[in-house]
């Protein structure tokens, strides 16, 4: 018996010791990430039997979803197809820390970990237009040349699915939990990117994958920008075009003052990192973003003289603020970019005309930037020199993925965020104005909309896993927050017939005794026309 319970105990000293020396081996990012996953599991099992670890999980989803944290392994080649090695859509096989988190909440709630219920609530809208998407692109495997790249590619789908999954179980005090963690590391976020853009260095995060300081050609002189925690400038713009209306919503809501403050400075810090990213089509939607957010947030004190007087002060505020920004924003909109916007339209040409030869099933998940150059038959593809090579993707989000899974796949992957969006703006007016879990729905499906309009001139989440992870997170907190919306509104439902049943009956009343009855009053004499005639020997009444 002894030797029986020493067996677990000694495979786990076995394992651990071959995990160390397989992390002593490994590159610095994996030893990390390796490391920090161990310690991770271990706190769990301690701490998960005596306080509740969802809180501290979803504060680790926020820091994966804030920073670049994920290893690939087996890696199929170096990223062809994309504009910088750190940069791809499934050239190997990924796990990031929020695929983990992810994982961890799942099992929690299977398992009762501080759960009330064991429940995994699978929420039909999200799972099966993900699952239709992640269909189409097993079945573009008709067409696909790399079989490979695309199997990397439905590996992270489907961690996409597990992620949104995970987050669509999260009670409400957890909505708002995950939604001020993500807020507060915003602030973060901004901070490194304005060390970056003022000191020119990338502060050692090359651990994380980080390049050195792009420096954009902007009127035929180089400009830098930041690239923050999340490796290149572009996709740095893409993060703060999700936070920025989750950060404002938050900001204006009816809800807690910490809730309303956290909100305020990330919607403050948003507006400054965005700055420095020098991402044109980001800028531009933060206007359609804010607005958006007014109308569906806080749109019943819009005219309030409390809102009057902050719309002045903010209006100072921008105005002070534009005497710094406003050149830098105004050359990178109107001078020469070295050709950068001029490339979109022959790229676009040229992704189309390789659609039109499989344009039902595409010609394959994952695999356009390693077929653009073969299948293109206009040559407009290798009129990109601002690549180092032609088989770059287009920049496209809708014609990518158009091109890649076909009309098919293009059509479950407008389901997954079309839905996704009404049902967000659907909550968010089925709520009382203000309310701070209708204010997040309503953020999140702005934030996917402005990623959708952002992708019409750049490749959006198919280049990045982080970007699509907060993506993915954006539709799980809105099914999140449809699922307490239905609780409450059964649970008030609920009340209300036992309060029917329970409510007192009105009592019958009491029969009047005969002697206490009223004598009845004679029937009225029926009239008769000689009644009113004049007796004989008398006058007629005048």
């Amino acid at each position: 018996m002894s030797a029986a319970r020493a067996l677990p105990l000694a495979g786990l000293g076995l394992a651990a010791a071959a995990a160390a020396i397989a992390l002593a081996a490994a590159p610095p990012k994996f030893a990390a990430v390796g490391l920090a996953a161990a310690c991770g599991a271990v706190g769990a099992l301690i701490l998960g039997q005596r306080v509740r670890l969802t809180p501290f999980l979803l504060v680790a989803l926020a820091v994966g979803l804030t920073v670049k944290l994920d290893v690939s392994f087996f890696q199929h080649f170096e990223a062809v197809g994309q504009y910088l090695p750190s940069i791809g859509g499934g050239a190997g096989l990924t796990i990031s820390v929020a695929l983990l988190v992810a994982l961890c909440l799942i099992a929690f709630k299977l398992a009762g970990i501080g759960e009330r219920t064991r429940v995994l609530r699978i929420d039909r809208p999200l799972v099966l237009t993900q699952l239709a998407f992640l269909a189409a692109g097993l079945a573009s495997l008709a067409n696909a040349t790399d079989t490979a790249l695309l199997g990397f590619d439905a590996w992270r789908f489907l961690g996409l699915l597990l992620v949104s999954v995970a987050v669509s179980n999260l009670s409400g005090s957890d909505i708002r939990v995950l939604a001020l963690a993500i807020c507060a590391l915003c602030l973060v976020q901004t901070l490194v990117a304005g060390l970056q853009y003022v000191s020119g260095s990338e502060l050692g995060l090359s651990i994380l994958g980080e390049e050195q300081i792009v420096e954009e050609n902007i009127n035929f002189s180089a400009q830098r920008r930041a690239g923050g925690l999340k490796v290149h400038p572009n996709i740095l713009g893409y993060y703060y075009e999700f936070v920025w209306p989750l950060a404002l919503a938050l900001a204006l809501s009816r809800g807690p003052a910490l809730l309303r403050l956290v909100g305020a400075a990330g919607a403050l810090s948003a507006l400054v990192g965005v700055v420095l990213t020098l991402s044109r089509a980001a800028w531009l939607t933060f206007p359609l973003s804010a607005t958006l957010v007014l109308l569906l947030v806080y749109r019943d004190r819009l005219m309030s003289r409390p809102s009057l007087v902050a719309a002045g002060l903010l209006a100072v505020a921008g105005g002070v603020a534009a005497i710094y920004a406003g050149p830098l924003i105004w050359e990178r909109l109107t001078a020469d970019d070295g050709g950068s916007a001029a490339q979109r339209g022959p790229l676009n040409a040229a992704a189309l005309a390789m659609f039109e030869l499989h344009p039902v099933l595409g010609v394959g998940l994952n695999n356009f930037g390693n077929q653009f150059a073969v299948l293109d038959r206009t040559g407009l593809s290798r009129l990109a020199g601002l690549f180092d090579r032609s088989n770059h993707v287009v920049h496209n989000l809708h014609i990518l993925v158009l091109t890649e899974v076909g009309v098919v796949g293009y059509a479950a992957f407008a389901a997954v965020f079309g839905v996704g969006i009404a049902r967000g703006l659907r909550a968010a007016l089925r709520a009382p104005v203000g309310d701070p879990l209708a204010a997040i729905a309503a953020s999140c499906a702005i934030g996917l909309t402005a990623h959708l309009l952002h992708g019409l001139v750049d490749p959006g989440f198919r280049l990045n896993l982080g970007i699509a992870e907060l993506l993915y997170t954006g539709l799980g907190l809105i099914a999140a927050v449809r699922a307490v919306q239905v609780r409450a509104a059964r649970l008030r439902a609920a009340q209300a017939r036992d309060a029917r049943r329970h409510a007192p009956r009105p009592a019958p009343p009491s029969p009047t005794p005969l002697s206490a009855a009223p004598p009845r009053p004679a029937p009225p004499r029926p009239s008769r026309a000689w009644d009113d005639a004049p007796l004989p020997g008398r006058a007629s009444p005048r």
